[in-house]
């Protein structure tokens, strides 16, 4: 007769079995997304102007306007804000690209230098060593990652699918997406139809107010920024701002590299005060932004810890390249979004929510 197998380790196989099951049903997930990622990414992608211009579409709406001409009208003129924008700024970021690129190239040669000739010490064969071995690593990254979603002949081909998908489904989500939800919860039923549409509801408010949120604190730090660019006297103001503010999309990461651009540019067209001043401006900007501006538009529902952000950059820019990191932190977001919203309502927990959907 056999001893009977210990309680721990009755438990221990009975959550590492499921464990198992789960990573698989995670696997497999994961290589299906990849497989269709291109029509993934578009419906993605399609959420986020559709979460910009909704507002304006229902309003005409409840006006009276047919849906078709409300969502054109909305459309047209989003294009035409679009167009004036750019045709003001285009133009100076054109001109301005080739000077950052070379102040930039020009710190970087300065950087290397006063790491072969300042207090630390090294040779300079050591510090090309090093050079060598971060843009090797470096390259063998970005190699890994264009192997993904945008590598190839057919990036460019892969692009304007995407691109037309994305522009197509957010003319639909615009036009007839009250009524595709209103189907959709009458496919699901009574019973589904509530957890769907509360689910559903805290989604989309958590999408459209992080798009709006990020547009307002990339343009407060690109406004900011720019002032005291201009104060300190620092050349290529507009490029530098509008960079700050694209920066913004993708957070920590991309305000800490879009201020070290104006640091670098300061440092090589003014001298090495200029460059402490403005990084303190920088500085100053993030810490205003981080702890007013940033509470004040996404509200205590959107907070999401510094190093949660970072992950979620990693998993999606190494899984889905820029697309991906883009993303990571809105998708984010909106899980956590919804885990709250189950959270703080006792009747509604994930084991009722997956018994109502299936």
């Amino acid at each position: 007769m056999s001893a009977p197998v210990p309680k721990w380790l009755d438990r221990a196989a009975a959550i590492g079995w499921r464990l198992l099951v789960v990573g698989a049903v995670v696997f497999f997930g994961f290589i299906l997304l990849r497989r269709i990622s291109i029509v993934v990414l578009a419906v993605v992608l399609a959420l986020f102007p559709a979460a910009i211009l909704t507002p304006p579409v229902q309003w005409l709406k409840r006006k009276g306007w047919p849906p078709i001409l409300a969502t054109w009208t909305v459309l047209v003129a989003a294009l035409a804000l679009m167009v004036g924008i750019g045709s003001l700024v285009v133009p100076a970021v054109v001109e301005g690209v080739g000077p950052i690129v070379d102040d930039l190239g020009t710190a970087f040669d300065e950087f290397t230098a006063w790491l072969a000739t300042g207090p630390l010490g090294l040779s300079e064969s050591q510090v090309q060593n090093y050079i060598d071995f971060i843009f090797e690593q470096a390259g063998d990254q970005a190699a890994g990652v264009g192997s993904g979603l945008l590598a190839g002949a057919g990036a460019v081909f892969q692009f304007l699918t995407g691109a037309a998908l994305a522009a197509v489904v957010a003319f639909f989500l615009l036009k007839d997406g009250d009524q595709l939800v209103t189907k959709l919860l009458r496919v699901l039923g009574a019973a589904r139809s509530d957890t769907a549409s509360r689910t559903g509801r805290v989604a989309w408010r958590t999408l459209s107010q992080y798009v709006r949120a990020l547009a307002l604190t990339g343009l407060f730090d690109a406004v900011g920024i720019g002032i005291g660019l201009a104060i300190v006297g620092v050349p290529l103001v507009l490029p530098l701002s509008i960079l700050v503010f694209f920066g913004a999309f993708f957070p920590v990461v991309g305000a800490f590299a879009s201020g070290l651009v104006a640091v670098a540019v300061a440092l090589v067209n003014g001298s090495l005060t200029d460059a402490l001043i403005v990084l303190g401006i920088v500085i100053a900007i993030q810490q205003i932004e981080g702890n007013v501006i940033y509470p004040m538009v996404f509200g205590r529902t959107m907070e999401l810890h510094p190093l949660v952000v970072l992950l979620a950059l990693a998993a999606g820019g190494v899984s889905f390249g820029i697309v991906g990191a883009f993303l990571a932190v809105p998708i984010t977001a909106v899980v956590v979004a919804i885990r709250q919203e189950l959270a703080e309502d006792p009747d509604l927990t994930l084991t009722s929510l997956a018994q109502n959907i299936y």
